[in-house]
């Protein structure tokens, strides 16, 4: 988890300073797709229905501040479904046990359905308080119940977490992914490692244990790569970084245009 410590020894500065640079750097893709994915909501409740159910007011919100982070490929996702699922015994999901039969009783084909339950863990009871989603690709990936499904937890909704997701969703790793191997800080191996986009730039942790304000590490915080010998800019106000700032969030046109690629190929089954 990201730990956000006090200091007065701090970088200044502004919010604006931060947007400015990812819009001169990245500007936005040319291509304006005018796609609408239609969404069906799943909620969840715990078999004495005791807790309250996530509100379809607080779900639109967070699709209407996703909707916003992809207005540039103008894509939007509607909220054509709203079901509330009373007295059901898996109000817990465990990835890999409940996931699929919850999909199998409760999905529509074609459209992104998404799940919301209280509590959301591993095999191993590991928490995944936000949720998870299978990785899209450039293939159609074969008619299972999970094809389509994004398990959310209730307690994370929001435009961040939604965007997050649906980023997952249309193919895009973190930045900080290194299953692909480490991406050097001077870009060499961008394309081959890491998120496997090159205008994100090298990122090294989830998140950061360190003195953060408006976007920026403080200097004393910083961390050398020992492959180069150079200190980490991470993309803090990127939305698949993962740090939690508070400053404007954005995806890069690198970002944009692979999420335009698997919406076109591995998603274009999707209504």
């Amino acid at each position: 988890m990201t730990k956000l410590l006090s200091s007065t020894f701090l970088l200044l500065f502004s919010l604006s300073i931060c947007k400015a640079q990812y819009n001169h750097e990245f500007g936005s893709t040319d291509e304006c797709y005018r796609k609408t994915f239609k969404v069906v909501a799943w909620v969840l409740t715990d078999t004495m229905n005791l807790t309250i159910p996530l509100t379809q007011g607080v779900l639109q919100t967070a699709i209407d501040g996703a909707n916003s982070e992809f207005e540039d490929i103008c894509v939007d996702f509607q909220l054509c479904e709203y079901n509330v699922l009373p007295n059901h015994r898996q109000d817990t999901i465990i990835r890999g046990i409940h996931d699929e039969e919850i999909a199998a009783l409760y999905r529509k084909k074609n459209v992104i359905n998404m799940y919301f339950a209280t509590t959301i863990v591993d095999t191993a009871m590991v928490e995944l308080p936000c949720g998870y989603t299978s990785r899209g690709t450039d293939t159609i990936p074969n008619d299972t119940n999970l094809r389509d499904a994004i398990f959310f937890g209730k307690a994370c909704v929001n435009p961040r977490s939604m965007s997050v997701l649906l980023g997952t969703y249309f193919g895009l790793f973190p930045t900080f992914h290194d299953a692909n191997g480490v991406e050097l800080e001077d870009g060499s191996n961008c394309a081959t490692s890491g998120d496997l986009i090159c205008d994100t730039k090298a990122d090294y942790v989830e998140g950061v244990n360190g003195r953060i304000e408006n976007c920026m590490i403080d200097r004393r915080d910083q961390t050398q790569q020992p492959e180069t010998g150079l200190t980490y800019e991470p993309p803090m106000c990127n939305i698949m970084s993962f740090y939690n700032v508070g400053c404007d969030s954005y995806f890069t046109r690198g970002q944009l245009n692979r999420m335009l690629s698997i919406m076109k190929t591995g998603r274009s089954y999707l209504w």
